[in-house]
């Protein structure tokens, strides 16, 4: 009986061990295709594991129908049944909602379930799904309380950012710092090189860079390399771009009709014998625009690493022509990256050094004057291209700056190029447990040149250059930062505690130098050089120089209890340079607590569906430094000439050229946040809350002086706004057998006002449009930022009744109206109509700006939809030049006053406009300009890994994109998205001249194709 037992059971474990095979493979991230080490690989039915190694590879012993578990730390368990491959290759997903994950909060690093501030985030996930041309477009529509708006279509134009508002009539740009440095500007990123992006919105958040965080603070960081074998990876998309729409403009024959009538109305002879003659005539738009403009990029990442070092390095081209005036505007970019990190034992060092090369040339975007998109909608559709001869066509009918566009585009030889190199380096070492000391230096380094060429010319009577000119203006400037930080962590029982302190030297330096001749000796705009040009009378040569400094101390700590009761401090000392002796240092605080409910006992009940609550509270102060160097003093300036002695004899003067003030300080921005954090449903949805009120004190406005002084007046601290709002944020991911889905939608309500401006006005005056139209755009107490002032329409007068019943005891208010003219609101009731009678017509602040992103996988297909939309704001639509009475009009006119009865919305045509219908800025100008539009649409496809062997690729996966294809608004321009225009700097925004639409240079509709494959 044993004999037989012992042979029954032999044979059972025989066929068990024969039944056994050894299954190996390979594990990889779905996101990126990269391999994962340290996967933990289970069989349940045997309860043996194994661990994947450097590799991500694994090897398991398992029989046909045992259960296998896939687990790795942030990423979905993935469990499946053995089939009997010997090869089993496996992907895992990254889990939906990750409360364990880091955001970037400054000065380090912490969990995002732990975070008191109002921080947000946008992963390189993310930026992969909506074919980012700038890094802007990564914020746009993707984060609540981040205003994102298009200031131009223009190729290499900077988007205007708003963070939670504007807050300052002088730089609201918020600050943006790349891998721990501050650059002025991020046109130099390729998107493709960022890893996140944190947006620090509230003051105790962003209170830890003080003086420069008012506006709010963008962290970028690029991407580090991984431990593993070297990883190849290649990115490039081609796209074409055209106009989204075109201006419906009077052709020629419609032209001809109304300025008959406007002659007539006028009293003068007609200017058409036969207005039926003229036909369509010159469609400007069509002759100006670049049909299927190229867009183009190629980038190569190569990074790795080992236990000791890692690194990540990328090379990128991209180009982009633009859709106005073809080789006339365009933005090419090179750029290199390197980052790099090595680990010897207790210490640790690394560097970020990226370079880029910036070529463009291009057209003013948004100017009334002498550019070309302006004439094209304003010169008159009966003047031919080129006349017979070949010559340019000339309007007879319209002069000043409205010329031949074709011909203005032909003069255009102006070229800028920018080289920038952008370093930082950093040494860490633990001097003891948890206790660090850090040292980082960087340098931003750029040199930019700027040509300029003008061949003899003449467009018209009044736009011509009788000799050849060249110009050359070159800027050398740095920025050089060094920080030195000690770090403390400490985890003891239930408590933690995170303390930093450190201290931060910055100083930025720049020198230019410029010069001009004129008569070249050659009509080659490649060959004019300032030697090639022959007037010696004409040579010119200007420079400068500037500097600035910044000094400060800071410390932070973190603290928490049980991970349910959270405490974060800062405190910040800045000193600046731009300020004087008096208020050099300013001292900026904050504090935010933070409570989370789901961990405590009484929470449970609600646990199964309800994961995870927080509450947080926060205030802090924050400073505006973006004021210019030296307001504090009075400048002297050496344009003072004047004769002296006898014989008189021309002697330079210098003067001051304002009146000092050292008693200037900060614009100090202090904010009171709460908000609230939910996850439901096992972390599927996922909803953030946020309310805000942020008081900007001390805007630096100029103080009255009578002005026989003779001077400028002083800048003085005597204005503040306000900004309150609400923020939502919504998401939910899920999936269904291989169908996997996610919704996220954000909402944002803003509410501006200027509360008080301490000059004798109590108003700061703004932008104006075209030569009659002042002030369109100001700030005024009770009123928000860049508000449109103007007229009342309150309708057409139909007859001379009406004209003559519109009056005061007897006077009449518009004694120079006639029937057809509008009819102006006397708001003051003093008989007459003024500047006095000029009201709020307009705001081009959104009240509600929304982004809705949809995406969707089934199993290798992949597809996202990105929607953008902002609503409750106007837009000033000052395209036409109202000062020329025959520029052309808009399709509208058509709909102009004819008779008694005809409309009491369009004026009469005339060319004697002495009511001032079309020259005063009225409502008539000011548009609803709510919109949402699809920003983008990608449908990607994955190959299989399979594929990939043959070819030695890792992952594979091509992708086709639609940007700004549909857009629901009642704008009639070409574009509701009007931002603000630059300054005189090109680099930062006017927030006192926005959301005027002077022709703008539009966004294009754009199809890509694109692949992305790694090695």
């Amino acid at each position: 009986m044993k004999r037989i037992l012992f042979f029954i059971t032999a044979m059972m474990l025989a066929g068990q061990i024969i039944g056994q095979q050894t299954v190996e493979g390979t594990i990889l991230s779905e996101a990126d295709g990269t391999s994962l080490p340290g996967v933990n690989v289970y069989n349940k039915s045997t309860t043996q594991g194994t661990v994947t190694d450097l590799d991500g590879h694994y090897s398991i012993v398992a029989s046909v129908g045992d259960s296998l578990f896939f687990t790795f730390v942030g990423m979905e368990e993935k469990k499946l049944v053995f089939n009997g491959e010997s090869l089993l290759n496996i992907s895992l997903k990254t889990l939906s909602i990750e409360l364990d994950e880091l955001v970037l909060i400054g000065y380090g690093y912490q969990k995002k379930s732990v975070v008191t501030g109002a921080i947000a985030s946008v992963k390189s996930e993310d930026i992969e799904k909506t074919s980012n041309l700038r890094v802007e477009n990564a914020l746009q529509g993707k984060v609540a309380g981040v205003q994102v708006t298009s200031s131009s279509g223009q190729p290499g134009e900077p988007l205007t950012v708003r963070v939670r508002g504007t807050g300052t009539t002088g730089n609201p740009d918020p600050l943006y710092i790349v891998d721990g440095f501050q650059t002025g500007s991020i046109d130099y990123l390729n998107p493709s090189d960022i890893e996140s992006i944190e947006i620090l919105k509230d003051a105790a958040s962003a209170s830890i860079y003080g003086a420069r965080g008012a506006n709010g603070v963008v962290l970028i960081r690029t991407k580090s390399g991984q431990k593993g074998k070297m990883q190849v990876t290649y990115n490039m998309y081609y796209g074409i771009q055209n106009p989204i729409k075109k201006l419906d403009l009077l052709n020629a024959k419609e032209y001809g009709i109304l300025m008959n009538e406007a002659a007539n109305n006028a009293g003068r002879p007609r200017i058409f014998d036969d207005p039926d003659s003229l036909g369509v005539g010159t469609d400007w738009q069509e002759e100006i625009f670049y049909r299927n403009a190229p867009i183009r990029e190629h980038s190569l990442t190569v990074s790795g690493g080992s236990d000791q070092a890692t690194y990540s390095s990328s090379f990128s081209y991209f180009n982009q022509d633009g859709i106005v005036g073809e080789d006339k505007s365009n933005f090419e970019r090179y750029s290199f990256r390197l980052n790099t990190d090595q680990g010897l034992g207790r210490f640790s060092y690394g560097a970020r050094i990226y370079y880029s090369q910036i070529r463009k040339r291009g057209i003013e975007p948004n100017l009334e004057f002498g550019q070309p998109l302006s004439s094209a909608l304003n010169i008159d559709p009966v003047t031919p291209v080129k006349n017979e001869d070949g010559t340019w066509g000339e309007s007879p009918y319209i002069a000043q700056e409205v010329v031949n566009p074709a011909a203005q585009l032909d003069i255009i030889h102006g070229k800028y190029k920018i080289d920038k190199m952008i370093g930082n380096i950093y040494g860490e070492l633990e001097v003891f447990k948890n206790f660090k000391v850090k040292s980082n230096l960087g340098v931003d380094y750029a040199y930019d040149v700027n040509d300029n060429y003008q061949p003899a010319y003449r467009l018209n009577s009044s736009v011509r250059n009788e000799i050849s000119s060249v110009g050359k203006t070159m800027n050398r400037y740095y920025t050089w930062n060094w920080e030195n930080i000690i770090s403390y962590f400490k985890s003891f029982n239930e408590h933690t505690v995170t303390a930093l302190a450190g201290m931060s030297i910055m100083e930025h330096k720049g020198e230019n130098l410029s010069g001009s001749k004129e008569g070249l000796l050659t009509n080659n705009p490649d060959q004019a050089y300032i030697d090639m040009a022959k007037n010696p009378d004409s040579e010119r040569a200007g420079g400068g120089a500037w500097h600035s400094a910044l000094m400060s101390y800071f410390g932070q700590v973190h603290y928490s209890f049980a991970n349910t009761y959270l405490f974060t401090g800062t405190l910040r000392l800045d000193g600046s340079s731009k300020f004087g002796s008096e208020n050099r240092y300013a001292l900026f605080p904050s504090v935010s607590v933070g409570w989370v409910l789901s961990e405590e006992d009484f929470f449970f009940p609600s646990a199964e569906f309800v994961n995870f609550t927080k509450l947080r509270v926060s205030w802090g102060q924050n400073g505006n430094q973006e004021i210019g160097d030296y307001k504090y003093t009075s400048l002297i300036v050496s344009n003072s000439n004047y004769y002296w002695g006898e014989p008189s004899v021309l002697v330079n003067g210098a003067q001051p050229a304002n009146i000092d003030n050292p008693e200037i300080k900060w614009e100090t921005s202090e904010q009171i946040n709460a908000g609230m954090d939910f996850r439901f449903f096992k972390n599927k949805l996922s909803f953030t809350f946020d309310w805000y009120n942020k008081k900007t004190k001390g805007l630096l406005v100029e103080a009255p002086i009578p002005g026989y002084i003779g001077n400028y007046p002083p800048t003085v601290n005597a204005g503040d706004v306000v900004n309150r709002g609400v923020e939502l944020e919504l998401g939910y991911k899920n999936h269904t057998g291989d169908f996997n889905y996610s919704i996220s939608y954000n909402m944002s309500y803003n509410k501006n006002e200027v509360t008080y401006i301490g000059n004798a006005e109590g108003i700061i005056h703004g932008a104006g449009v075209g030569t009659t139209m002042t002030d369109v755009c100001r700030a005024e107490e009770g009123y928000p930022i860049a508000y449109f002032w103007g007229y009342e329409v309150e309708g057409v007068f139909q007859n001379y009744e009406e004209i003559n019943a519109y009056n005061i005891d007897g006077t009449l208010i518009q004694p120079l109206a006639r029937p057809g003219d509008f009819k102006f609101k006397d708001n003051n009731g003093d008989g007459q109509i003024t500047d006095e009678d000029r009201v709020m017509i307009g705001n081009p602040n959104p009240d509600v700006f929304i982004g809705l992103n949809l995406g969707a996988e089934y199993k290798r297909f992949d597809l996202n939809l990105f929607f953008q939309g902002a609503f409750g704001h106007q837009l000033f639509y000052g395209v036409r030049r109202n000062d020329l009475n025959m520029a052309n009009y808009d399709s509208e006119m058509w709909n102009r006053w004819l008779g008694e009865g005809s409309t009491n919305d369009y004026p009469r045509v005339t060319l004697n406009d002495q009511n001032g219908n079309l020259s005063k800025p009225s409502d008539y100008y000011v548009y609803d300009a709510s919109y949402l539009r699809l920003k983008n649409i990608q449908l990607g496809y994955s190959f299989p890994i399979q594929f990939g062997k043959v070819l030695i690729v890792k992952k594979a996966r091509i992708w086709l994109a639609a940007q700004n294809i549909l857009t629901f608004t009642k704008y009639k321009g070409f574009d509701p998205e009007v931002g603000a225009r630059p300054r005189e700097d090109n680099v930062r925004s006017n927030p006192l001249d926005v959301g005027i639409d002077r022709g703008v240079y539009p966004q294009a509709w754009t199809v890509m194709v694109g692949a992305n494959i790694n090695f």
